[in-house]
């Protein structure tokens, strides 16, 4: 399975899925779907790929263990932010009324897959 097909599988799944992104920790996208609307998931990612990283330190820091998930909500969307591996985070964008315990969990099939895909 190609990384666009589980990043468009993870956003069709999901009543209110955005977009998705598959990122290196450097910054730099994999790959990326966007569902019905435009959205610039890239951009997201880049930037919260830069929380991730210090969420981690501070999770190592603090001897709280490997950081797994991060979730932001804002007023208008929710970012659900997963680590595939060490080097690599899915960044999926839903829309503030979605069902996230069903993003959460598609997100986490999809870094499974992903990562299989990485090995």
């Amino acid at each position: 399975m190609s990384f666009l097909e589980i990043l468009k599988e993870l956003v069709d799944g999901v009543a209110g899925g955005a977009a998705a992104t598959l990122m290196g920790m450097d910054g730099i996208a994999v790959n990326q779907y966007a569902g019905t609307q435009d959205y610039d998931v890239e951009t997201v990612g880049v930037e919260y790929g830069k929380v991730i990283d210090e969420i981690k330190n501070a999770s190592t820091l603090l001897n709280l263990g490997t950081v797994e998930e991060v979730m932001v909500t804002t007023a208008g969307m929710d970012l659900l932010l997963r680590m595939v591996s060490e080097e690599y985070y899915i960044a999926f964008v839903v829309k503030k009324d979605s069902n996230t315990g069903k993003a959460r969990f598609l997100l986490r099939k999809a870094a499974a897959k992903a990562a299989k895909e990485l090995r």
